[in-house]
């Protein structure tokens, strides 16, 4: 047989020419260039040759017989056998009478692109059947009615049906919707039919008998030229986000109502902290004042500061539990020696006891320790006492014991007041409750215990209550063991009183306040030692200024003053090389513990919290002045 046409030649798919007893006849560019042959090398081997041991099956059993009868195939599927290995082509084939006699004429098209679209067609569809939701196309016609044209698997977990049981209406899919929420539904895909718009619903749906789930259905809209529309969207089922978005605003909501609670009471004590400093500390200078002079005025002045001093505890036992509630009560966990501790609370609590001519007995064996916080396990210990001091009946007996026991310690308690009933014992532990001591004589807020147990508790310690009426109570508060800690060495040399600092030395100190009443309290407290000479500043720019002209040998800075706060003032005079290492205590009614941290951490020498401790600031400011005065270079 002659070669191929050249309009044949030259087509950008394979031509094949076979004989009926399958010798290749003649093949175009375009095969030879496939299968890396050259010219004329291809004819008069047998079709066998090229193809693959699949192909020749097709080509023997189906491709030929076919063109006996039919005299044509269309888009048979075959396999050659390529360089690079097999290639898969489409067939479609048609009987040639020639002068020679019948000839099978094979077009063949690469379906190397068919086959990678259809893979990727099918991972495709492997991952929306493997999500774990619902991937839908829904067609409405004109008139009306819509059905789901494809559903992915998700729809058997969602819904318990088969995807092609939603091929013809909405039925099968909206039987397994809520009756309630069918309305919503429809009338949400009407409203972005309308609108062009994303269909956007939230419905509930289940597998068949199953509890409802909340489902969410997302889906864009197309409009075909037709008229029809459709849609592509998801269904997900919401279920436990919509739970867990409804937790996470509860948890919000609690967070900020504990925030703005604890920002509040804060605010609070800030705000009361600065008249009971004037109320506190007045009346400690008055009571000096009229010591031995005047008793009677002298008792009504202690009852002004015993009172303010009493505020001033229910103000700091709020802000712990406060702290509690929030859980940003900071501890410092470490060993305890518990003798020094004790003897701290004893002498603390002295004058109390002796004022009811109580009886304090302390039984400590041996030297122990325990894994606490200093200064909150003193605070409970200081709690306990006090209590058994206030209930026990006059001239009775209180007993503090520490016992070992195994790798625990138990700090126990006893006083012999009028005990508790079974009901009081189950009351005890709730804020604010007193437990009907509140219609006596005895001071207090309900809240003492409930803040030593949270503090017991927060140090891996447990505080318990045995109890009877007419028996007294015993508290027991119980800590892991620590190793004995060793006693403080004793310090060089006893800090001087201020008089002994410099004789005849007088001491400038500049105190920026803007509470003319808080001023006035610390004039008139520094102006019982004669060395200290005092200028008051109502503002930061004030400060700066009048530090200039007398380069203060101490700073006493308000946190908060009307033009910056006392951060800002304390480096606006670190500036002025004359004060760069002047000594600056901030004086502040924050008494948060994060707030005295930063001071510390921003320069401050100390933090003075008021109400101010006038009996301990006398020692606090030595301490600062003798620092400065052994700071200060040799004449």
């Amino acid at each position: 047989m002659a070669g191929l046409p050249p309009e044949l030649e030259g087509l950008p798919v394979g031509v094949l020419h076979v004989s009926l007893k399958a010798e290749v006849l003649a093949a175009n560019a375009c095969l030879r260039e496939w299968l890396a042959a050259a010219p004329g090398t291809l004819v008069g081997q047998s079709i066998d040759t090229l193809l693959s041991r699949a192909g020749r099956v097709l080509y023997h059993t189906h491709l030929l017989p076919t063109l006996r009868l039919h005299g044509r195939v269309q888009e048979l599927s075959l396999a050659l056998r390529g360089p690079q290995g097999t290639l898969h082509v489409l067939c479609s084939a048609r009987l040639l009478q020639t002068p020679d006699g019948a000839v099978a004429q094979l077009v063949l098209s690469p379906m190397r692109e068919r086959l990678r679209i259809e893979e990727e067609l099918s991972r495709v569809q492997r991952s929306a059947d493997a999500a774990p939701l619902l991937l839908f196309e829904c067609v409405r016609d004109v008139d009306g009615r819509a059905w789901m044209s494809y559903a992915s698997a998700g729809i058997v977990s969602l819904y318990g049906i088969a995807p092609e049981a939603v091929h013809f209406s909405d039925a099968a899919w909206l039987a397994h919707v809520h009756p309630d929420d069918h309305a919503g539904l429809q009338i949400s895909r009407d409203i972005s039919a309308t609108a062009m718009s994303i269909w956007r619903a939230e419905f509930r749906g289940r597998a068949g008998d199953g509890p409802w789930r909340r489902h969410r259905l997302l889906a864009q809209p197309y409009a075909e030229p037709d008229g029809r529309l459709v849609w592509y969207g998801t269904i997900v089922d919401v279920t436990d986000a919509v739970a867990g978005e409804a937790a996470a605003l509860e948890r919000d909501a609690a967070e900020q109502a504990s925030r703005s609670k604890s920002e509040f009471l804060a605010r609070m004590s800030h705000e009361l902290r600065t008249p009971l400093n004037a109320i506190i500390g007045f009346s400690h200078l008055l009571a000096e004042d009229l010591h031995r002079a005047e008793p009677r005025l002298l008792n009504r002045v202690g009852l002004i500061q015993n009172a303010g001093e009493h505020l001033l505890h229910l103000i700091d036992d709020v802000l712990d539990i406060s702290r509690i509630e929030a859980g940003r009560l900071r501890l410092q966990l470490g060993p305890v020696a518990v003798e020094p501790l004790v003897r701290q609370v004893r002498d603390s609590l002295a004058h109390a006891s002796q004022k009811r001519q109580l009886t304090l007995r302390w039984h400590l064996p041996e030297p122990l320790a325990v894994l606490a916080d200093d200064t909150r396990l003193r605070q409970v210990l200081t709690n306990l006492v006090s209590n058994a001091i206030k209930y026990t009946r006059d001239q009775g007996c209180i007993e503090v014991r520490a016992e070992p026991e195994g790798d625990r310690v138990h700090l126990t308690v006893q006083d012999d007041g009028p005990g508790l009933t079974p009901a009081q014992r189950a009351q005890l532990f709730q804020p604010f409750n007193r437990l009907g001591a509140e219609r006596g004589q005895v001071e207090g807020t309900g809240l003492g215990l409930v803040i030593s147990r949270h503090l017991v508790e927060s140090m891996g310690g447990q505080l318990t209550l045995d109890s009877e009426v007419g028996a007294g109570c015993s508290f027991q508060v119980s800590l892991p063991r620590a190793e004995p800690v060793a006693e403080p060495a004793p310090r060089a040399a006893p800090t001087p009183c201020i008089a002994d600092l410099q004789p005849g030395t007088t001491w400038e100190l500049l105190y920026a306040e803007d509470d003319p009443v808080n001023a006035l309290l610390m004039q008139a407290f520094l102006a019982r030692f004669p060395g200290l000479h005092l200028r008051v500043a109502s503002d930061g720019r004030t400060a700066c200024a009048l530090a200039r002209e007398l380069r203060p040998d101490l700073l006493l800075l308000d946190m908060s003053l009307p033009d910056m706060d006392g951060h800002a003032l304390l480096a606006a005079l670190r500036a002025q090389p004359a004060l760069a290492d002047v000594p600056a205590v901030a004086v502040t009614a924050d008494a948060m513990p994060t707030e005295r941290a930063r001071a510390l951490a921003g320069g401050f020498q100390a933090y003075w919290t008021k109400p101010l401790d006038l009996h301990q600031l006398p020692a606090d400011l030595t301490a600062l002045l003798h620092a400065q005065l052994l700071s200060a270079p040799s004449p």
